[in-house]
């Protein structure tokens, strides 16, 4: 194995992890292996190319053939059944999608993510080479590093426009330069030399090649090495995410409805007051004091002092205890929270605000629908109830013109409430304003009660019915015969009926109306449906689950 990779970004400061290798089987030799690699030993596997063709073969040809193995045929009969082939979706072909952009990429396959992996680990070490660089900094390891990046963040701080030099600076400086500096290497010391300080010549032609970044060879120590840092970075990252989601999710998602609610009337009150004061804020010395203060603050002295000081603190101060057991740390009679759950609470009941707790209501209608046979055999009959329907099934609805027949329930108790409501009030309440909602509908076809009249087309029962007008074919005596006809304040004209002689005495063929009941009589008055409209008020149903803080 090779100690190193020449020309390449990786961490060598920290020790090579203890990893082991199963060797190759002897079928996995005979598989195309990448080109451009140190060692044929350890490369190998298939082609995201030879694995599709080797797919299509077996999907294609319905004989066995003799080239492919036994492994090899179930492999691509198990890719058929959990991976579409090309990419392509699990859809018919008769959806379509609406036209986007399609990229070309390939499907997922063990063997191109074996590669792509391989490819990845060998050229990250840049990265994990810059975050070493950026703690090594941070931690006060080499103090003259730290100290002049802080001279140059407060140079930043006190001069934001440096911000557009700064990416042409590290170009210069830590690309250029030692770029440079490969191809002009200084002399080696010789014997007759009394000094040791080795110099650069930037006369004459260069000495040395230039500098290459290459990646890492997949046999040396420093692939391993990126193997280790890219599988803490995911530890790191998962823990980040964790810890942000435990912090963020139940402040923000209104599982605990007063802290949130207060919060976000803090974030609206503080937005709504930056708008005019954030130019007047000095943003530049909180940056440049902040920055220094963090920075500062990690050196190993100021935080072992920081440590000691806040210990004395907590000496000097009394300790008190509330009803739930947090501790605060009383400083001139004010109780100061020392722990992040004592922070919370208190934070909770200095900025509770009371909320509306009564729910959405909403007012719900059912029809109460009832039929009458009409038979030219018999002169009277009931009506009988028929079905509780949401619709009031009116002569002009599409239900009712397709013949289907209205849909709902024989009893008053199974009307249930919509989904994700319950009932509020206790009964339901006869809606005796019929002619509201039958004017908002725009029904017509039927007829109701004039609210004040006496006179009713089904009798003496009174209680906000809409019944439907009858049907009559027209004939040749439709417009003669009153009886006919279902509102009586049509007109008539004399000889033409009896009943229309009767009232005009006079007999000189004038129009004239005939009475409304008079009408309604011989007509029947009636059709075959009637319909009123219950209503009954309903509240949302409140969920209240306690497994919010479990995220």
């Amino acid at each position: 194995m090779d100690e190193f990779t020449a020309e390449a970004f990786v961490n060598r400061e920290d020790p090579i992890p203890v990893i082991s290798i199963t060797p190759r089987s002897s079928e996995e030799s005979n598989y195309p292996i990448e080109k451009g690699s140190s060692s044929d030993s350890v490369k190998s596997g298939l082609s995201a190319n030879r694995l599709k063709q080797k797919i299509q073969d077996v999907k294609t040809k319905s004989d066995w053939t003799p080239g492919l193995s036994l492994q090899e045929r179930l492999l691509a009969k198990l890719w058929q059944q959990v991976i579409p082939m090309d990419g392509s979706s699990e859809e018919p072909d008769t959806v379509k999608k609406p036209s986007t952009v399609q990229i070309d990429r390939p499907a997922f396959s063990l063997p191109v993510m074996s590669t792509n992996f391989r490819r990845f680990n060998a050229r990250i070490g840049i990265v994990f080479l810059f975050q070493a660089r950026v703690i090594n900094v941070l931690s006060w390891k080499t103090p003259t590093h730290t100290l002049s990046f802080l001279c140059v963040y407060s140079f930043i701080c006190l001069n934001p426009y440096l911000l557009t030099i700064l990416p042409f600076a590290v170009f210069l400086l830590f690309i250029m330069v030692p770029g440079f500096l490969a191809r002009h290497p200084p002399p080696p010391p010789s014997a007759s030399t009394s000094s040791t300080t080795a110099y650069y010549s930037y006369d004459g032609p260069a000495l040395a090649p230039a500098q290459t970044i290459k990646p890492v060879s997949e046999t040396s120590k420093d692939f391993f090495r990126n193997m280790r840092d890219l599988q803490n970075s995911m530890a790191d990252f998962a823990n980040l995410h964790d810890a942000t989601v435990s912090l963020l999710s139940p402040a923000t998602n209104f599982s605990n409805e007063t802290f949130s609610s207060t919060l976000f009337l803090m974030l609206t009150i503080l937005t709504a007051a930056l708008f005019p004061t954030a130019h007047l804020i000095p943003w530049r010395m909180l940056c440049l004091v902040g920055g220094n203060a963090a920075i500062i603050g990690g050196h190993p002295s100021v935080a072992a002092f920081m440590e000691k000081l806040a210990q004395q603190v907590k000496e000097a101060c009394e300790e008190v205890k509330d009803a739930k057991g947090y501790v605060y740390a009383t400083t001139f009679g004010i109780p100061i929270p020392t722990s992040p759950s004592a922070l919370t609470t208190l934070l909770k009941s200095a900025a509770a605000i009371s909320l509306d707790t009564y729910p959405e209501e909403r007012e719900v209608e059912v029809f109460e629908l009832q039929h009458k046979s009409v038979s030219p055999y018999t002169e009277t009959s009931e009506w009988e109830t028929f079905v509780f329907t949401p619709t009031p099934y009116d002569p002009l609805s599409p239900s009712r013109i397709a013949g289907d027949r209205p849909r709902g329930t024989r009893f008053f108790e199974d009307v249930k409430p919509p989904p994700g409501w319950e009932w509020k009030g206790k009964k339901w309440q006869l809606d005796l304003e019929c002619r509201e909602w039958v004017i908002e509908r725009m029904i017509t076809g039927v007829e109701f009660e004039v609210p004040g009249s006496n006179a009713s087309a089904i009798g003496e029962e009174v209680g906000g019915w809409v019944w439907d007008l009858p049907f009559h074919p027209p004939d040749e005596d439709a417009y003669n015969a009153a009886d006919d006809l279902a509102f009586g304040d049509y007109c008539q004209t004399n000889g033409k009926s009896k009943s229309a002689k009767k009232e005009d005495p006079k007999g000189k063929g004038k129009m004239v109306k005939r009475d409304f009941e008079e009408s309604l009589a011989g007509a029947n008055g009636t059709g075959e449906w009637r319909r009123r409209r219950w209503v009954r008020v309903v509240q949302r149903i409140s969920v209240d689950d306690g497994s919010s803080d479990s995220s």
